[in-house]
């Protein structure tokens, strides 16, 4: 969670590292609508482990389908090593400037892990790859032709957990918070949530006002990190509103700032630690 600056502290990652695949149906609106209704309707597909070797093969990934990565960033020192020599001497001089290790550590392991699954869509080395920003600093692949161009990807990291966003041609957005009981979720929310979502907090037990805050944040987050924005748009100018089915909920601008459309965001099923979107 980043209210203009970040600090996290450290706790125990999740048990499991894990892939999940999420099919769903298409419609026919163009932008991130599309691909955030495709992952509303989302199943999982699948499991993987980051303790065994990723697939040789490129993974399959359909118009149809966002894949979420969901691994542990507490990795022995020689895989650390070489998850540091994949990153561009831009990543390694960034992961240099942390003054903590710890959040060096995670920022290496991180964004070599991002590497190495990008890599695994576009069958490439992980070090080959060349990333660049957009206006508020998100990432996409530079240069080539076919899966360069329709590889999409979001990276979000909590404590010692990361979750890693692929999809086909469509923005893609996710973020992650570990679940706090330190923070005053009422007070935070009544200064950067709409006054819809103040309400609903308010009137729930501390226990449940506390993880819906998380989940509420993590799904505006998803939301502006897949429009590209990012909190260079305050959270209060988009607001969630529960849908009918489980997992789910409607992410919209308000005001003036509606210039994308309205779009459903996928809540993960992380566990009682954490809170997680895309």
């Amino acid at each position: 969670m980043r209210v203009r600056s970040s600090g996290r502290g450290a706790d125990r990652p999740p048990r499991r590292n894990s892939f999940i695949g999420f099919n769903g149906k298409l419609d026919r609106q163009a932008g991130f609508a599309f691909a955030a209704r495709m992952v509303s309707a989302g199943r999982t597909t699948g499991r993987g482990n980051f303790s065994q070797p990723l697939p040789d093969e490129p993974p399959h990934l359909s118009a149809s389908e966002v894949h979420v990565w969901h691994t542990s960033l507490r990795l022995g020192e020689g895989r650390l090593s070489q998850l540091r020599a994949a990153l561009s001497p831009e990543e390694r001089a960034r992961a240099e400037r942390f003054a903590f290790e710890d959040a060096r550590i995670r920022f290496i392991a991180a964004h070599g892990m991002l590497r190495t699954i990008v890599s695994r869509y576009v069958n490439e080395r992980p070090g080959s790859l060349t990333f660049t920003s957009g206006r508020h600093g998100k990432p996409s692949l530079a240069g080539g032709r076919g899966a360069f161009e329709k590889v999409r990807f979001n990276l979000a990291h909590s404590d010692d957990s990361a979750l890693i966003a692929i999809a086909h041609n469509r923005e893609v957005g996710i973020d992650l918070e570990r679940i706090r009981d330190n923070v005053e979720s009422l007070k935070l929310a009544e200064r950067f949530f709409s006054p819809n979502e103040f309400e609903r907090l308010r009137h729930l037990p501390g226990d449940q006002a506390n993880r819906l805050f998380f989940t509420l944040w993590t799904c505006k987050e998803a939301y502006l990190k897949a429009i590209g924005t990012g909190l260079s748009l305050d959270l209060d100018r988009c607001e969630v509103v529960p849908v009918a089915e489980e997992l789910t909920a409607r992410v919209r601008l308000l005001g003036e700032s509606r210039s994308h459309e309205d779009c459903l965001v996928r809540i993960l099923a992380l566990g009682p630690d954490y809170a997680g979107a895309v």
